[in-house]
C-alpha cells in the first residue's frame, strides 16, 4: 500500500496532521454551481474514505445533508427552548429535569449526527441498571420518558432542521413499562400518616390533598382567595411547576374551574392553618414575602413543587409505613368514594376529570371488586320467599 503523503489530495482523500479528511464537490442550492466541501476528524484511511463514499451516495440521490459540530446537548437546548411554548409548564418543568440530570450528562457530548440506535440503547439499559442520584437505578417509566424526549427532539432534526438523514431513537425498541395499579394507604394508615404529621407546619397540606382529592400542582397554586368558608375553588389552569405557579390554557369544561365542597373538620382546620400562617408572618415581619398561596415557604414564598413529595416519603418512612406515591393520596380520596357508593360523575367532578369514562378508567378495579360482591348484595336484599 503506498504511504499517504501529508497534505496531498489523493481520490478525495488527504491526511492532514494525524487526521484524514475528505472532499466532496456540493451544488450550492441556489445557483447551482458546485464548491468544495471539507470534511474532517476521521482517524483512518479506510473510515475517511467511507464517509466519503456514504456522502457521494447520499449526493446522488438528493438527500444530502451537510456535516455540522452540533453536539446532542447544543441541539436540544436549543429545541426545549424553542418549544417551551407549546408545552404545559409541568410538563415543560418534567423535560428541563429530565434533559439536564440524564441526556445532557450522558449523551450530551456526542456530536449529533454521530448518534447512533446504539449510543440510545446503551444510555437506556445504563439508565434501568446503574446506581443514579438517588443511590439506586432509575425506574424503567422515567428511562423510556427519556428516550421519548430524546425521540421527539431528533424528529424535529429530521423533519425540520435537516440536520440528520433518520431518526436514530425511531430505530430502538424501549419494552413498555408496566403500569402497576395505585396502591395507596388504607384509612387506618392515612391516619397513622397524619398523626406523624400533625406537628409539622405542612400538615395541612396532605390532609387537604386526602380530603379533597386535588392534585399536587393545584394545591401549591391554590390561594386563600379560592377558599369562601365552605369549599375550594381549583383551577385547572393554574399549576406549580418548580418554584413559579404559572397560568396555562385549558380545555376543561367552566373554564378549567371546579368547586370543592369540604367538610366541617376539614373547614376548622383550613381556618387553623391560617392562623399559623399568620403567626409565621408576624413573626418574618418586613423579611415575609406575601404571594397570597396557601401553602408557603416559612418567608411566605411558593413551595418548590417537589418539597411536598420528598416531605411525604419521609414522614412516611417515620411513621414506619409502606412505601406509597404522594399522588396516591388522590387515588385512594377516589377509591374510597366510589366503593361508598358516591355517583360516578360525582367523583369524576370532584377529581377534576374531563369526562366521567376517565374516572372509570383509572378505577375500574374499583368496580371490579365491587362485582365480586353484587350477586350476594341483591340475594340478600331480595329475598323471596318461594
Amino acid at each position: 500500500m503506498t504511504k499517504a503523503i501529508k497534505n496531498k489530495v489523493n481520490n478525495g482523500l488527504v491526511l492532514r496532521g494525524k487526521a484524514w479528511s475528505y472532499v466532496l464537490r456540493v451544488p450550492d442550492p441556489i445557483t447551482g454551481r458546485t464548491k468544495p466541501k471539507w470534511v474532517g476528524g476521521f482517524d483512518s484511511e479506510k473510515s475517511a474514505a467511507l464517509a466519503r463514499d456514504k456522502a457521494r451516495v447520499a449526493l446522488g440521490q438528493g438527500n444530502y445533508i451537510e456535516p455540522t459540530h452540533v453536539t446532542v446537548a447544543d441541539f436540544i437546548s436549543v429545541w426545549i427552548e424553542g418549544h417551551a411554548m407549546r408545552i404545559k409548564p409541568t410538563t415543560l418543568h418534567s423535560y428541563r429535569g429530565l434533559i439536564a440530570s440524564y441526556l445532557i450528562p450522558r449523551l450530551g457530548a456526542i456530536k449529533l449526527q454521530n448518534l447512533k440506535p446504539s449510543d440510545i440503547e446503551r444510555f437506556y439499559i445504563e439508565l434501568i441498571t446503574t446506581a443514579g442520584k438517588a443511590g439506586k437505578p432509575l425506574h424503567p417509566a422515567t428511562a423510556g420518558k427519556c428516550v421519548a424526549i430524546l425521540k421527539k427532539c431528533l424528529t424535529y432534526a429530521v423533519n425540520t432542521e435537516a440536520l440528520l438523514m433518520f431518526n436514530p431513537a425511531s430505530r430502538v425498541s424501549i419494552p413498555t413499562a408496566v403500569c402497576k395499579r395505585p396502591t395507596p394507604l388504607t384509612r387506618g394508615e392515612l391516619q397513622t400518616f397524619l398523626h406523624e404529621a400533625t406537628s409539622h407546619r405542612l400538615f395541612f397540606f396532605f390532609r387537604l390533598s386526602a380530603y379533597t382529592g386535588a392534585r399536587r400542582g393545584e394545591l401549591l397554586a391554590l390561594r386563600w382567595l379560592d377558599f369562601d368558608g365552605k369549599a375550594i375553588t381549583i383551577s385547572k389552569s393554574r399549576t406549580m411547576a418548580g418554584r413559579a405557579v404559572v397560568e396555562q390554557n385549558s380545555t376543561k369544561g367552566g373554564h378549567g374551574q371546579r368547586r370543592v365542597a369540604l367538610d366541617p373538620q376539614t373547614v376548622e382546620l383550613f381556618n387553623a392553618h391560617r392562623k399559623r400562617q399568620l403567626e409565621e408572618r408576624l413573626v418574618m415581619g418586613s423579611s415575609w414575602q406575601e404571594s397570597g398561596y396557601v401553602f408557603v415557604q416559612e418567608s411566605g414564598e411558593p413551595l418548590d413543587v417537589g418539597t411536598p413529595t420528598k416531605l411525604f416519603r419521609k414522614i412516611g418512612n417515620k411513621a414506619k409505613l409502606r412505601p406509597t406515591r404522594l399522588h396516591d393520596l388522590r387515588h385512594l380520596h377516589a377509591s374510597e368514594l366510589l366503593r361508598l357508593g358516591e355517583p360516578l360523575h360525582v367523583v369524576s367532578n370532584r377529581l377534576g376529570h374531563r369526562d366521567p369514562m376517565v374516572t372509570a378508567t383509572i378505577y375500574a378495579h374499583v368496580s371490579n371488586e365491587q362485582n365480586e360482591t353484587a350477586s350476594n348484595t341483591f340475594a340478600n336484599g331480595s329475598r323471596v320467599v318461594m
